[in-house]
């Protein structure tokens, strides 16, 4: 993912935070969807992904799985809605599963925008939230999703380290 991607989409969240005035977490995936006029249902999937983001006319729709756990499902209610926010919808073939290095950019910048909503960067600074389970517990959200978060934050930690010397 080449940065300009990557910011975008880690901006797409903070700006969805900033105008929704979301000041708590854990992040309430259900309640921007409603704010934003976003339909999100439950769903048995017959394919094996956590969700799917899809037109329904001109009105998003989230549908995420409800054979995952819940932190699973709101990660992946993030995921899609960063899909939808980001305009991806329509426009890419669009899969929800775990994370890989190999996902195209597309799948990247979702998975962007979900974790810095879910677990902002300059909330978990604030909150002094270093290990995974700092996070998870913080943040509601899977302990997968939070290491991922954890390495990031980290290499946050050590470009500022000057600021805490």
């Amino acid at each position: 993912m080449n940065y300009k991607d990557y910011q975008n989409a880690r901006d797409a969240a903070w700006r969805l935070l900033i105008d929704l005035g979301i000041r708590e977490l854990p992040i309430r995936t259900g309640a921007i969807c409603k704010a934003l006029g976003i339909r999100l249902k439950l769903y048995t999937p017959t394919d094996g992904s956590d969700g799917m983001s899809t037109l329904a006319g001109i009105a998003p729709i989230i549908m995420v799985s409800n054979e995952v756990p819940p932190a699973r499902q709101r990660f992946t209610a993030a995921h899609e809605l960063g899909h939808i926010l980001l305009g991806h919808v329509g426009r890419y073939e669009l899969v929800n599963r775990e994370p890989s290095p190999q996902d195209n950019p597309v799948e990247q910048a979702a998975n962007v925008f979900a974790s810095r909503l879910l677990a902002p960067a300059c909330v978990l600074w604030g909150c002094n939230a270093r290990t995974p389970e700092q996070i998870a517990g913080l943040c509601d959200i899977s302990l997968q999703a939070a290491k991922f978060r954890a390495e990031r934050m980290e290499i946050l930690y050590q470009r500022n380290k000057f600021l805490t010397s």
